[in-house]
């Protein structure tokens, strides 16, 4: 009798979770939902599926993430829904909802499906750990740091071996300023987990505003183990430019440009991995620059301007290699260009008065 009634308190919280779903506050009765999927053979495909067994919970949640793969949101909550009152034991369920009211900027939902999820399974860890991320997101939440940090210690008294947990503590302390203690969690973190990714990105990055010498080693590590490692190619070409910097100002010429080169082909192994990161394209851009290549910088400069034609300090910055190169009248066009994006944009004035007074 007391699972029979845990069963329906369960329902009806979800049931209340998903309140603004107008589908779901009309009926609990499992029905199939049709869709215009005219252009998308997977949701004829499901639809179908579904069609054949309207009972069968994991066919909704299929659905669901072909929904939010189309940012249809909330026809994934519909069909979450519906997987979760035919089967509220399956933790995959849970946690895949909660990340869908993260996506949809509504973590309170998320913290409060997370907490029914943990009063029917005390013991899953990944409950505790969502709950946090979802808590550690949302500032608008009093407290929401310390909160996030109750739960975590409440995971690590489930499991102390989960990597989860650290990552997040790492996060929460360097977002609440105690870099050290940042730190210890993110190494904890990559050491029960030699292939957290992120976990080795943060170390590298703070470790860098330390000026320690191991912040290139951490964010190598993650470049070795993920397919597609763009924030730490990101991270390692910007440290190799800041120290390429520091090298022009202590008069070290030739480990500065060792430097910029190697800074520059981080960045273009960014672009190859997205091609649509401007910053790329802006950090190879300047690296040339700073070596003289103003031709290169140009091309670089260009290519931000094309993929991202709202970046106004793209166009100075072209603006200033035109300059260099002579062509001042297209100079001119390009720190008009990057007026007309950013009127407030000084030093552009500055050039485009300097060279209109020629």
């Amino acid at each position: 009798m007391k699972k029979i009634s845990a069963v329906v308190v369960f329902l009806a919280f979800v049931l209340i979770c998903f309140n603004s779903c107008k589908q779901c506050n009309k009926s609990t009765q499992v029905v199939e939902v049709k869709k215009d999927s005219a252009s998308n053979p997977k949701l004829d495909a499901i639809n179908l599926e579904i069609k054949k067994d309207s009972l069968n919970s994991y066919l909704y949640y299929k659905r669901a993430q072909i929904y939010d793969a189309n940012n249809d949101y909330k026809s994934a909550a519909t069909d979450m829904f519906i997987a979760l009152t035919l089967d509220s034991l399956r933790p995959e369920f849970f946690l895949y909802t909660a990340d869908l009211f993260k996506r949809n900027g509504e973590p309170k939902r998320g913290i409060a499906l997370m907490d029914k999820a943990i009063a029917t399974d005390s013991l899953n860890t990944n409950y505790y750990v969502k709950a946090a991320e979802l808590l550690y997101i949302d500032t608008t939440i009093k407290g929401n740091y310390r909160l996030a940090m109750n739960y975590l210690n409440a995971a690590i008294d489930q499991n102390p071996q989960n990597a989860d947990i650290y990552f997040y503590k790492g996060n929460v302390y360097k977002s609440i300023g105690d870099t050290s203690k940042a730190i210890s969690a993110f190494q904890t973190a990559t050491e029960l987990n030699p292939k957290f990714y992120n976990a080795f990105v943060q170390l590298g990055l703070l470790l860098e505003k330390r000026k320690d010498k191991n912040a290139e080693k951490y964010l190598d590590n993650a470049i070795k183990i993920n397919d597609k490692p763009e924030d730490a190619l990101y991270a390692k070409a910007n440290l190799l430019k800041a120290s390429a910097l520091a090298d022009v100002d202590a008069h070290k010429d030739k480990s500065a440009i060792e430097k910029f080169n190697s800074a520059i082909e981080n960045f273009k192994k960014v672009i190859e991995i997205n091609h649509r990161n401007t910053e790329a394209y802006m950090g190879v851009g300047f690296s040339y620059y700073q070596m003289d290549s103003v031709l290169e910088a140009y091309t670089f400069y260009g290519l931000a301007t094309k993929v991202d034609p709202a970046y106004a300090g793209a166009y100075f910055s072209q603006g200033l290699c035109a300059q260099d190169l002579g062509r001042k009248k297209e100079a001119q066009m390009l720190y008009q260009n990057c007026l007309n994006i950013d009127p407030s944009f000084k030093r552009a004035s500055e050039h485009l008065k300097k060279l209109q007074a020629l």
